[in-house]
Parts: structure tokens; sequence; C-alpha cells
């Protein structure tokens, strides 16, 4: 389930707890420095913390900043990011702490990698950020943001405000990237994950976003901008909780087991005593064998004329491509809602597959897709991360059966008659 952004109204704490807030990155100063390729990742807060102390990173007293920072052992580099707390107040960023994570708007460009020196952007609501990356480093040499202006969010554009970021930069050193990423929602995964969404500008936004950057939930908790002091609290209490739900848990599959085991110790006893009424039982099941007739006489009917899951699976199955065992598509789910209304769920080698299987249905005389009021086809196919799933509403055509074979031709009859 997405998470819910920083813009979305909520009422109570609980819910502020799902929330991933993202504040917008103009807040923000950041500088990016060297670290020991030796140094213990463990070691990375203390050595940002120090960065900001003696090298004076800062323009506010760190004990007035609200930081995090971003590293990568394997490149010796790391970005540090930081607001001024009041600044923050002033402008209603404050009970931070009641939120499930805190980031600056620009977090999920962390983990962007070129072959080439590139300048990218990101737009995450009003503001627009760029930064700049060496080749196949994950960590941002340079970083600025702006606020777009109300005119261009008025004209839904922001080349200004772009011009003004890349005067920033020492463009000869950089290749400029012509696409702008834009920020979507974000979630927590039950793998330990956090994932980001991003849209290329001017893509429909009701469409899947065009990536998912991945983001492992540990790493993240280095770019949360609170305290270090109650991330490691607010980490103990996390883990505190997943070890009392896995207790608990574990304590229900210990009831779930003693329920089972009364369960067959009563399943035994009714049968001891079902033996005893044995011959009493006999003879009340004679309209049970009735009633089991005329359900066989339905299902009889039924396959002359009824529902045929088999054969209706069997005609569209005809048309997937593909050869033998590897078909382009297979289906997942069918529901039978009549004998001719099919809804269909599966997955598909790719989105050209699905349209192959769809056309082919039309052209073979095979059915058709349903349509809504409006005239839309009731049909949803959906292309993320290589995979390709299709949910189809489908009104299959009656299959014709050609008598051929029982009746004589005309041809045959005149032979007959001659000789």
């Amino acid at each position: 389930m997405p998470e819910i952004e920083e813009s979305v109204p909520v009422s109570s704490t609980e819910e502020l707890r799902d929330i991933v807030l993202r504040i917008p990155g103009e807040h923000f100063f950041c500088e990016s420095i060297d670290v020991p390729r030796n140094l213990d990742p463990e070691d990375f807060p203390a050595f940002a913390r120090q960065a900001f102390e003696e090298e004076e990173l800062s323009p506010y007293p760190l004990e007035q900043l609200v930081w995090g920072h971003f590293s990568s052992v394997e490149h010796g580099k790391m970005i540090l990011f930081g607001a001024s707390a009041f600044k923050l107040r002033q402008m209603g960023w404050q009970d931070l702490e009641v939120f499930r994570r805190v980031f600056p708007s620009f977090v999920s460009l962390f983990v962007a990698q070129f072959e080439k020196a590139t300048i990218c952007f990101l737009r995450h609501e009003e503001t627009l950020t760029a930064a700049s990356f060496e080749p196949d480093c994950p960590v941002p040499t340079q970083l600025f943001s702006l606020p777009i202006s109300p005119e261009e969010e008025d004209e839904d554009r922001c080349d200004e405000t772009r011009g003004k970021l890349l005067s920033l930069f020492s463009l000869e050193k950089f290749e400029i990237s012509l696409r702008i990423v834009v920020t979507g929602d974000v979630s927590r995964t039950s793998d330990g994950f956090f994932d980001f969404e991003h849209f290329i500008e001017d893509s429909d936004e009701e469409n899947p976003p065009d990536e998912i950057v991945n983001l492992p939930a540990e790493l993240l908790w280095d770019c949360d901008v609170r305290s270090l002091a109650f991330k490691q609290s607010e980490r103990s209490r996390r883990d505190w909780v997943r070890r009392r739900w896995t207790a608990f848990l574990a304590w229900g599959v210990g009831v779930a087991a003693l329920v089972v085991a009364f369960v067959g110790i009563r399943i035994f006893e009714n049968k001891a005593l079902a033996r005893d009424s044995e011959a009493t039982e006999k003879g009340m099941q004679v309209p049970l064998v009735l009633e089991s007739q005329k359900l066989l006489e339905k299902l009889r009917q039924n396959k002359l004329g009824g529902i045929d899951p088999f054969g209706s699976l069997g005609r569209l199955a005809a048309h997937r491509g593909g050869q033998g065992d590897a078909p382009h598509l297979w289906f997942t789910n069918a529901k039978f809602d009549s004998r001719n209304d099919i809804f269909l769920e599966g997955q598909g080698r790719s989105v050209e597959a699905v349209n192959s299987f769809i056309k082919g249905l039309v052209e073979n005389g095979v059915g058709n897709v349903q349509t809504t009021k409006n005239g839309e086809l009731k049909r949803k196919i959906v292309s993320s991360a290589g995979r390709t799933t299709f949910e189809i509403q489908l009104l299959l055509n009656e299959e014709r059966v050609l008598e051929q074979a029982s009746a004589p031709s005309d041809e045959d009859i005149q032979e007959e008659e001659g000789g």
C-alpha cells in the first residue's frame, strides 16, 4: 500500500506514523566529501557528524540542524545534506518524530548511475533538483534544488528553473540529461525496501510508473534527517515490535495446533458413534441418493448447453501464440459469469503478445472484448519491471458444429438413384 504523502491531510497520530515525509529540497544545503575506503559503515554517522563540526560545512551550528547523509564505501564518497530546524518549524515542518520516515525530496536520486559524467533532474511537486554524477558512482558530486516559479507552475513547465540550476554547474564537464523525472508515491515493502515511483515528465501518471527505485530500508536510516539519538531509539523500538509480532504469530500457530488436535479427537469420537447408527443412516440415505441423481442430471444438462469451462478455455488457448510448452501468454484465473461471459486474468511475454491474442480472438470469430456503457473496452494490460499482466472481460461466440458426418450429400443421393 503506498504511503501517504506530506500534502495529504490526516486526522490522527496513528495515520501520521504511516507517512513517508519528503521535505522540499530547496530547504537543504548539500556538500560532497571523500571518505576513507577502509572506514566501517557503522562509523559513517560519526564521520559525517565530525565533518559538519570540524570542516565548517554548515552555515548553522550542528545542534540547530536536521541532517543526513548518503555514502558509498566502494567509491569512497559521501554527500551531506542539512537544513535549519528553526526555519523548517517556521514553515510548518514540525513534530517530525511522529512520521514513519523523513527525507529530503531528492532522496530517490541516490541510486542513479551513468556511464558518463551526467547532470540529471528530479521534480517533486513544486521543487526541481539537479544533481551531477561521476561515471558509475551513485553519490552526487553536486546537488542543488530550487522552487518552481508560480508562472511555470501555472503553465506546467520548469524551463526557467532548469536554466538557473544549470548555471550552478561547470557544464563542460558533464552531459546534460534531456528528460526530467517526476516523483510519484513511495511505499514500504514487506521484504525491507522502500519503492519510489518515477515518471517521465509529460507522461500520464494514471499509467504505471516508468521506473520504480528500490532503496533498502536500513540504508535509508542514514538519509533520514532526524537526530541520531532518535533514529537509534526508533530502530530499537521497531525491532522490538517486530519481535513481539513474531512471538504473537508463533503463539497463534500453537493455539491452532491445539484446536486441530481437539477437532481430531472429536472426529474420532463421532466416527465411533457413527458405527453404532450405521443401519439407521442407510435408511436415511435413500432421499440423498435421489438428490444425487437429480444433481447428476443437472450436470449432464450443463455439459450439453451450460457452462463449459474446459471447452471454452481450450478455444481461447488455441490463440495464445508460441509453440507447445512455450506460449506467448498464459492464463492464471478465469471466472465464468455465464456460458459466454468470461473474466480472464493472465500473464504475457509482452504487451504486443496480449494484443495479438485479443486480435486473434476477434478475427477468428471466437469472441470479443466487452465494453462499458461509455464504449470503453473492459481490459487492462499492465507492464512493469519486465512483467506483463492482463485482465479481460470476454464475450464468447457460440461454436458452430457442422453436421456433415451423419447427413448424405446431394451427390451421394444422385449416385444411388443412377445406380
